[in-house]
This record gives C-alpha cells, structure tokens and sequence, in this order.
C-alpha cells in the first residue's frame, strides 16, 4: 500500500515531467507567422485568335508575321 509521503513525491516527480515535456513541446504548438507579402500586380494579358492561314494562335493585335498568306493587319 502506498503511504502519503511516496504519494507525495510521485506527484511532485510526474508534475515535474509533465512540466518538462509541456516546455520541451512549446515550440512546437505555436504557429509559424506568415510575413506580409506585397500586392500582386495584375497581369497585361491580352486575348489570342487563330490564325486563318495557318491555324497557330496569336495575339490579335499582334503584327503581321511577313508570310505572303498572312490575315493579320499590315
């Protein structure tokens, strides 16, 4: 049977344990912080059409591509 003192000094022996694992794990339990990034600038995206010519896709504003058969604007 246990007595009061061997009681006592195996509370205080696994609180002590407990104590030193919940400091050990601390770190571990925090979230990282995510720094503040700046704000994307939003792309100049422009829209692609097929050629008629030759079917590859281009740019609609785009130039003409020096070809003899070539649909875009000169």
């Amino acid at each position: 049977m246990f007595e009061f003192p061997k009681l006592v000094f195996l509370l205080l022996v696994f609180g002590a344990v407990w104590i030193v694992y919940r400091w050990i794990n601390a770190p571990a339990r925090q979230l990282p912080r995510r720094r503040a990034q700046p704000p994307r600038q939003a792309l100049q995206a422009e829209d692609l059409t097929a050629c008629r010519a030759c079917g590859a896709y281009v740019a609609a504003r785009s130039p003409a591509c020096g070809r003899p058969d070539c649909p875009q604007r000169r």
